[in-house]
């Protein structure tokens, strides 16, 4: 057997115990079957590899292609490990280690081999060892279960394996052994076993606590230095009207949310809905826990890809493959209103009370697809069937203002309820405005006439009268409390009235301020149409309508992110959307004409296009993901090809590439050199450099040494000791880089 054969089999004996801990203890099995093919391409070339910069450069970009890439398909849970994980990340940086010592096997040199061999084993050990044995079930593998069971055993077992094999390979390559060391070395490995077993018990022992400290850890926020960069943001909470736009909102408007591939626009994509109104602020309706939908294995797919039905299990032919922004937050999807079915990656689906849709463990690479009743834009959820009370509330405190309007605007003199939306519609085009710089309401004042009402409590007999005329000591610390924070006012001797508050948002909208943005319009319309006698609630999501400049799948910016009302049609027993915000704020714009567009769409394109192959291969359609990449590479290529700026640039690029190795190819030395010959090559090129400096020779000239040698000897004007000097080099390298080899 070759030498370097040899040198890969010592490496794999000390690598495959640490690749295969790891696999079982991640329920991983691809880390071991990679590193078992990398170690197996390591040993095709029977003379091994030369250790130089490309391909250490080569190798190491290799492992970490393969690591990502693997992590993608499959990736690893986060509660596997302990609190160490968030710093060592051990799903990307075992797997790495294990696949660059598995390449590096394939060197020439057997100490660096081995020494590599032995460090990523260490590595995959120490990282991969802190391991949370409370509640951890095998989901992937029933097998793992009986070794996670002995864990202790399983781990020592797996590292003892690794360090005798770097204890032999280490001692295999010397002639003679010295079993004296060999058996120190033996001593040595026998108290570390058990330095170890003694720190894993202790460890055991008072696990609650260093648990504990983890979590105060976490608490306190560490996990937020490693939080990935860049902003992100999160929608769904309940909508606040007495505030203002978020600073967010307006850095990030033009900051793609979501992507949606199919032959028409998505429209309204809703996410959460809200039906009861107070003081600004909506509330949806009071529910813990959703139902989970149910589901079935996806048809034609090797993936954990999984169907589920909402109204029915069906696939219809109105779908949407969407793909969310990394930016955009939480476990919420923005689905349409006459969803079917959905399919997606994903451990349970939750669907609640208001129709909105929750996901647990969603593997957002993959995307979801929704499939629809419809393929129209404007469709709402049909449920409940038989609206209830709760979408008929109105506060009492703005109700005498709704139903001025409602009697001024004769909604209740209307025959149906879509010229009762008619109405509303052009009511507010005529009569308000659209803009971003709400500030929320002014502040009203409201009377308190219970202060006034409530019996006057005496102060004993005796007591300070200074102290008794306080109105804290006549009125009790309540009172006191609220004195001293400014809510109430003192007015005579014994009459009190709560001080400003602020107005309600809706009522300051319809009466004083008709200028804002979407929320207001849509809880004003609720309000409106449930004062009028008609069900409706509040809805929130996206408007997906913009079209991508390749025609091939449509743009939700968080800018559009936007609310409208659900509101039920009595007449055809339907809900339906009314949408009271000015239409030219809700239709797609067009996006400005520029360089700076160009390249950014172009950017969104080629991220969709990852979205698609990463979504293809973790959904199980790898005939899908083929066809995906391949579709892009010749997107790109054409794109490159054609382009008026971007042609000219990549041909000169390619042909500047290709005329360099070209020209590194002639200049490279030959294979059929040997060290010392090729180490007095790059002197002769080193020399020829200095006397074009000098300008001895011709800028272009690329004499022989038996030509320079004649040009030193006839140049004028060298000086003599410098003319010897030169001679006497050139006729020592003719002599030893033209003999001949024995």
């Amino acid at each position: 057997m070759d030498q370097s054969r040899k040198i890969v089999l010592w490496a794999a004996a000390i690598l495959l115990p640490a690749a295969f801990y790891f696999s079982v203890i991640t329920e991983l099995p691809h880390v071991f079957v990679i590193t078992v093919i990398l170690l197996v391409f390591s040993s095709l070339k029977s003379k091994g590899w030369r250790i130089s910069d490309r391909s250490v450069i080569y190798l190491t970009v290799l492992a970490m292609a393969l690591t990502l890439f693997g992590n993608y398909l499959a990736p690893m849970k986060q509660d596997r490990f302990g609190f160490m994980a968030i710093f060592s990340r051990p799903a990307l940086s075992v797997p790495f280690v294990l696949y660059l010592g598995a390449l590096a096997a394939g060197f020439r040199r057997r100490g660096h081999v081995i020494g590599i061999a032995a460090a990523a084993a260490m590595v995959s050990f120490g990282l991969g060892g802190d391991i949370r044995l409370d509640g951890l079930i095998p989901e992937r593998e029933s097998e793992a279960s009986r070794l996670l069971v002995l864990f202790p055993w399983f781990f020592g077992a797996t590292m003892g394996a690794s360090i005798l094999a770097t204890l032999f390979a280490s001692r295999s390559g010397a002639k003679r052994g010295n079993w004296r060391r060999f058996g120190l070395l033996m001593i040595a490995l026998a108290g570390i076993c058990g330095l170890i077993v003694l720190e894993f018990r202790e460890y055991r022992r008072n696990e609650n606590m260093f648990r504990s400290l983890e979590n105060a850890l976490l608490r306190v926020g560490i996990r937020q230095l490693y939080k990935s960069g860049g902003s992100a943001m999160q929608l769904g909470a309940s909508p606040n009207l007495m505030l203002a736009m978020p600073p967010e909102f307006f850095t990030m408007s033009d900051r793609v949310a979501l992507r949606a591939v199919g032959e028409t626009a998505p429209g309204y994509l809703r996410s959460r809905s809200f039906h009861r109104y107070e003081r600004g602020v909506w509330h949806s309706l009071e529910e813990v826990l959703g139902t989970p939908l149910a589901t079935t294995i996806s048809d034609g797919s090797f993936s954990a890809e999984q169907l589920y039905s909402v109204i029915r299990m069906e696939k219809t032919g109105n779908r949407w493959d969407i793909y969310p922004d990394d930016s955009l937050l939480g476990n919420v999807l923005a689905v349409p209103g006459d969803l079917v079915s959905l399919s997606l990656i994903a451990s349970r689906v939750l669907r609640f009370r208001d129709g909105h849709i929750e996901v647990e463990q969603f593997v957002r690479e993959g995307g979801y697809t929704v499939f629809t009743e419809t393929s129209g834009g404007e469709t709402a959820m049909q449920q409940p069937a038989r609206p209830g009370r709760e979408f008929l509330e109105v506060p009492r405190e703005i109700e005498p203002v709704l139903n001025g309007i409602v009697d001024e605007l004769g909604l209740a003199m209307c025959t149906t309820d879509a010229e009762r939306f008619q109405k509303l519609q052009e009511y507010f085009d005529q009569n308000f405005e659209y803009s971003l710089d709400w500030q929320g309401p002014k502040s009203e004042p409201v009377r308190e006439r219970s202060a006034r009402r409530r019996p006057l409590r005496r102060p004993p007999p005796g007591a300070d009268r200074g102290v008794a005329r306080r109105p804290g000591v006549r009125m009790g610390m309540r009172v006191a409390g609220r004195l001293a924070e400014g809510a109430v006012e003192r007015r005579g001797r014994n009459r009190f009235r709560q001080w400003w508050r602020p107005s309600d948002p809706v009522k300051f909208f319809l009466t004083e301020r008709r200028r804002a943005h979407c929320e207001l319009f849509a809880s004003a319309t609720v309000l409106l149409l449930r004062s009028a006698g008609v069900p409706a609630r509040y809805v929130s999501g996206f408007i997906c309508n913009e079209p991508h400049p390749s025609g091939k799948y449509f743009i939700a910016r968080y800018g559009d992110a936007h609310a409208w009302v659900e509101a039920y049609d009595r007449q055809n027993r339907k809900w339906v959307i009314v949408d009271t915000t000015p239409p030219s704020v809700t239709a797609a714009s067009p996006r400005p004409d520029s360089w700076q567009e160009r390249i950014a769409s172009r950017g969104d394109y080629l991220r969709l296009s990852w979205f698609e192959i990463l979504s293809s291969l973790r959904r199980g359609h790898f005939a899908d993901g083929a066809m995906a990449i391949l579709l892009l590479s010749w997107d790109w290529a054409v794109y490159l090809v054609t382009h008026p700026l971007w042609g000219g640039l990549t041909g000169f690029i390619i042909g500047f590439v290709l005329r360099m190795l070209l020209y590194h190819r002639k200049r490279r030395p030959s294979d059929h050199l040997t060290p010392e010959k090729r180490k007095l090559q790059k002197e002769y090129r080193r020399l020829l450099r200095r006397l074009r400096r000098r300008k001895l020779i011709g800028r272009d000239e690329v004499p022989t040494a038996a030509e320079l040698l004649a040009i030193v000897e006839q140049h004028p004007a060298l000086p003599p000791p410098r003319r010897v000097e030169l001679t006497g080099y050139l006729k020592h390298y003719i002599v030893k880089r033209y003999a001949v080899d024995d």
